[in-house]
């Protein structure tokens, strides 16, 4: 059968910068060997030594038959005293597990289509996607394989595609874009749960590029636009104690910095609020960033097309836009705390910012889950309530 394979430049680009890496992926977390390359690894005259110490058994799957033994500094057995893995040099690609094959490469299937994605797990695939030329220019090309899958529902590909319009409507505010995009979720909500005609959501569409264009839209969001400061300090802080919790040693002492550039922001009683942290977004983080005019358009692309917005997880569609502010609002914490502490932002403080925030997030199991509990929680489970984490 013959299906279309979707790869943006930020994937065609890619190349793993090896011992450059800010993050080794080498180090600091389960790295699963197959159990193909387990038995080649252990059978190559140059490799296998080592693999005896290198590589321990589990068996818990063809795919997970074994997994790296990380030494005391947490580096996989198989980096030489230059950081490059040994098996890549002896053996070359072909004997590398899946796990080391493909990370940071992923890929999910859409309406019968391949998309393929990054993770931004990874500093480089952080810096294609928000730094090189041109990212999001797709080449499509066609493929083959025998499963057929279910399509995705008409309403999450109107959804999608409509979200994607009114971010990147010319001369409108980001803020406005994604104030429409929550306004359209709410229709799409009805329309997942069969209460409305699918050609709702083509109808709202419409009504937000015309509410855009004569002004009504920011008189709705200046409306929304109320004191929250102490409920999203609720929201920081319960998210910011969660991901402390049980942390991947990976990025751990990048983690850290991000840990120490928030207790920097602490007064004398060793308290920090979200006042200050939005103070230092203002004073310093904003001005650091001209010049990157367009760093959360790209995340927000980014996002849109690797979490398959608005289907994610199990959540509504309106839920998820909710998970989608608050991610965006923690990392503009992020880089609101870092740039108070530098007193500025390089490009490397902004890829660490993405990057050690989606490594703690992706390996959070039910994060998405756990988020609308303290958005719930903290009364940010309304539109009006939840556009304010954008102020």
């Amino acid at each position: 059968m013959k299906h279309s394979l979707v790869r943006p430049q930020f994937v065609t680009h890619f190349n793993c910068i090896g011992s450059e890496c800010e993050d080794s992926c080498c180090y600091g977390w389960n790295i699963h060997i197959d159990k193909q390359s387990y038995k080649k690894t252990l059978a190559h005259k140059e490799l296998k030594e080592l693999a005896q110490t290198a590589l321990k058994k589990v068996k818990k799957s063809e795919g997970v038959w074994a997994q790296a033994v990380l030494n005391e500094n947490g580096a996989c057995g198989f980096l030489d005293d230059n950081n490059l893995c040994q098996i890549h040099a002896k053996a070359g690609e072909s004997l590398l597990s899946n796990t080391c094959k493909t990370y940071p490469r992923m890929a999910h299937m859409r309406g019968n289509d391949r998309y393929e994605s990054l993770s931004l797990s990874c500093p480089e695939a952080a810096r294609n996607v928000l730094f090189r030329p041109n990212p999001f220019l797709f080449e499509q090309r066609e493929f083959h394989h025998d499963k057929r899958l279910k399509s995705a529902p008409l309403w999450a590909e109107k959804a999608y595609d409509y979200s994607i319009q009114l971010l990147l409507k010319p001369g409108q505010p980001l803020e406005l874009g994604l104030t429409a995009i929550g306004i359209l979720m709410k229709t799409t909500d009805r329309v997942a749960n069969q209460e409305l005609k699918s050609s709702a959501i083509d109808d709202m569409f419409q009504q937000l590029v015309i509410l855009s264009e004569n002004g009504q839209l920011k008189q709705h969001f200046d409306g929304f636009n109320q004191d929250t400061d102490i409920h999203q300090m609720n929201a920081f802080t319960s998210i910011q104690l969660w991901l402390n919790t049980n942390k991947v040693r990976r990025g751990r002492s990048r983690f850290e910095l991000i840990n120490k550039a928030i207790c920097a922001l602490a007064d004398d009683k060793k308290n920090i609020s979200m006042a200050s942290i939005n103070q230092a977004w203002q004073d310093v983080a904003l001005p650091a960033l001209v010049g990157h005019e367009a760093l959360f358009s790209r995340y927000l692309l980014y996002y849109f097309y690797h979490m398959q917005f608005p289907q994610v997880d199990a959540l509504t569609p309106s839920e998820a836009f909710r998970v989608m502010l608050t991610d965006l609002f923690m990392l503009r914490c992020y880089l609101a705390v870092m740039a108070a502490y530098h007193q500025g932002l390089s490009e490397h403080d902004i890829i660490m910012c993405f990057q050690v925030y989606h490594t703690n997030r992706q390996h959070k199991a039910n994060y998405s889950q756990y988020v609308t509990g303290i958005l719930k929680q903290s009364k940010f489970d309304d539109l009006a309530a939840i556009l304010t984490l954008l102020a």
